[in-house]
């Protein structure tokens, strides 16, 4: 049984040679695929797979390598990518106050634009001219309005319907006269794959029979691996937004930004960005975002370690505040001259745990209680909110 050759359906006046072109041209315009003896279709599933043992080690190579050899960036889209994200960042700085900007690094594989049509069936999103990966502005924006929307639902303070369609614009419209965009800009998102390349994933559906609506689900089927693209986990990405206060009351204007930082926490810790979320792919490390203006804080014991990202809001310090821990819970909150501030919780709990260092964290855990922490706090709208600890 004579191989099938890969090969990439392409003009003649077009360089065979494709280890320059982007990963994105690669898999879009110039996908390397299988032809079958005498030019006929390869089917590799349906009893075409070779029998001896040589021939199916090169056949698993070589369907390994359809997606496998474009996952690797050329140092020209090393370099293109280097100056989209330099260019972000310099115009982003250009919008002073109402600049916000914060950076991540996934702690999973990344998916976008599976759902796109692909001779592989699995597509993924290319930003064209550039064949680079991309994340939409616009699905940055569904996944801060639905984290925004989740901590509405868990009762947290500021998310609230209003505030939301304001940042975001309304969800439904009934009237044409009704609608209106929100004060928020969101980019597009230039990630910068750990390792200058994309992976290869793999998903098995034991059931695709039953999904095509041809057999109930049972246990004696073939699942069939399907290999997808997916940026991998330890890669960067910067998230930009600008605000046009505007648009905003003047109580919002004042509090978006923190909203923002909240919104972005648990969208990083519990939602995620991206394709396939409900399985782990997508999720980010939690940080502190920072002014686009301004450089980032340095952690150490002569600076403050911030909780939270900084804003205009004008920070309160409470020289010997009272924390108190809930146990059941995980939750910190902090007192001080008969006022107190909403409850840390989750990720951020764990920050200003951490940030307390070793000992005040021990004391903290064995009484439930820490007295004579000095800490930053930032009005949001009624309530107050832990923004950092400072040097006592």
């Amino acid at each position: 049984m004579a191989l099938p050759q890969r090969i990439a359906a392409i003009p003649g006046y077009i360089s065979k040679d494709l280890k320059d072109a982007a990963p994105g041209h690669r898999f879009q315009l110039y996908l390397e695929h299988w032809q079958g003896f005498n030019g006929n279709p390869f089917e590799p599933y349906k009893k075409s797979r070779p029998q001896g043992k040589d021939e199916r080690a090169i056949f698993d190579r070589e369907c390994a390598g359809v997606l496998k050899d474009l996952c690797p960036l050329p140092m020209s889209s090393v370099e293109a990518l280097k100056g989209i994200r330099t260019r972000q960042q310099a115009l982003i700085a250009h919008y002073g106050p109402n600049a916000y900007r914060i950076s991540t690094a996934s702690t999973a594989p990344f998916a976008t634009g599976l759902g796109n049509e692909h001779p592989i069936e699995n597509g993924f999103a290319f930003l064209t001219p550039y064949g680079l990966p991309y994340l939409a502005g616009s699905g940055v924006k569904g996944i801060l309005r639905r984290s925004m929307q989740e901590l509405q639902d868990d009762g947290e303070v500021g998310f609230t319907d209003e505030a939301i369609n304001a940042l975001f614009g309304p969800e439904t419209v009934n009237q044409p006269e009704d609608a209106q965009r929100g004060a928020l800009d969101f980019w597009d998102v230039f990630p910068q794959p750990a390792g200058n390349k994309l992976v290869v994933e793999i998903m098995t559906p034991h059931f695709g029979k039953y999904y095509q609506g041809t057999e109930p689900p049972h246990d004696s089927g073939a699942p069939i691996p399907v290999s997808f693209l997916a940026v991998p986990a330890k890669s960067q990405f910067d998230f930009h937004v600008v605000c046009q206060p505007s648009r905003l009351t003047a109580a919002l204007q004042d509090q978006w930004r923190a909203l923002l930082d909240r919104a972005f926490q648990h969208a990083f810790e519990w939602v995620g960005f991206g394709a396939k979320t409900s399985v782990g792919y997508g999720a980010m490390a939690a940080t502190a975002a920072v002014s686009a203006s301004s450089p980032a804080h340095t952690q150490g014991a002569d600076r403050t370690v911030p909780i939270a990202a900084e804003s205009n809001s004008k920070l309160q310090t409470w020289p010997t505040a009272k924390l108190t821990l809930n146990p059941s819970t995980g939750e910190v909150t902090a007192s001080y001259e008969g006022k107190s501030t909403t409850a840390l919780r989750n990720l951020q709990a764990n920050e200003l745990r951490a940030a307390l260092g070793d000992e005040r964290a021990n004391r903290l855990k064995k009484n439930k209680e820490l007295k004579g922490v000095s800490v930053d706090v930032e009005p949001l709208g009624n309530a107050l909110m832990i923004k950092r600890l400072t040097p006592s």
